[in-house]
């Protein structure tokens, strides 16, 4: 799990949204994963409008309230929305690029932070959209978040989280996976843009069960509120005392 912030010169997705945002529209971002088939990432994705964006994210984005924790906020396209529906939302990112363009495009609150180092804050909504979730880097990894996550959530807030199922993706059937087999959805990631490439990380696309599961484990409660035709569907975390 990526603790630290990341270095100026292994951050090529920081590198890529700043060249987009001063003019160089055509750029893409490279992502190699160890076992899934990625596609290029383009700035004009990145900067893309509320129009632009996919039901799941319009919903995700109706349903914060209160004080917000955008994590991962790379070009600020859901903090800026938000931002403009007078929302109190806090964007943050571990890119030095990715804040600076934050900070450019006039985010009021940016966190140049792991999300793991932020220490109680007391936010309403924790939300973590382009599967967010996935800075757990291993199933594992999800008992820390959420052994983690109650330190930064005030009394009723909530977690809203998108993610894909990695069966679909891969076209594993569950029938076929063993618990004592590697999760399908672990994987390794190395970014690059031009000559920048980042470090090796690990991430993760976790199905909604094992979410679910993981979640209930740790006294959440955990809902789908939309579910896609590709495997990708968006949920809420709360506490029982919701």
């Amino acid at each position: 799990m990526n603790i630290n912030k990341t270095d100026a010169a292994k951050d090529p997705l920081g590198a890529m949204l700043l060249e987009y945002m001063h003019g160089n529209i055509g750029v893409s971002i490279t992502v190699e994963a160890e076992n899934f088939e990625m596609t290029t990432m383009t700035g004009a994705t990145m900067f893309r409008e509320y129009s632009e964006m996919e039901q799941l994210e319009q919903h995700a984005l109706a349903l914060c309230k209160g004080k917000i924790l955008d994590v991962g906020a790379g070009s600020g396209c859901h903090s800026l929305f938000l931002q403009q529906q007078g929302k109190d939302v806090h964007a943050l990112d571990i890119s030095p690029g990715c804040v600076q363009v934050l900070n450019e495009r006039k985010i009021q609150h940016v966190i140049h932070q792991n999300l793991f180092s932020l220490k109680t804050c007391q936010y309403n909504t924790v939300l973590m959209l382009m599967n967010g979730i996935g800075i757990c880097g291993t199933v594992d990894g999800l008992h820390f978040f959420f052994q983690f996550i109650p330190t930064l959530l005030a009394e009723g807030g909530q977690i809203l989280v998108d993610s894909t199922d990695p069966f679909v993706l891969d076209g594993i059937s569950r029938e076929d996976y063993h618990p004592s087999e590697i999760y399908p959805g672990e994987t390794d990631f190395i970014m690059k843009y031009k000559k920048i490439s980042s470090e090796q990380f690990s991430w993760l696309y976790v199905d909604f069960d094992t979410l679910q599961s993981f979640a209930e484990f740790h006294g959440f409660q955990c809902e789908r509120i939309i579910a896609g035709s590709d495997g990708e569907y968006l949920a809420k975390i709360h506490s029982h005392s919701h």
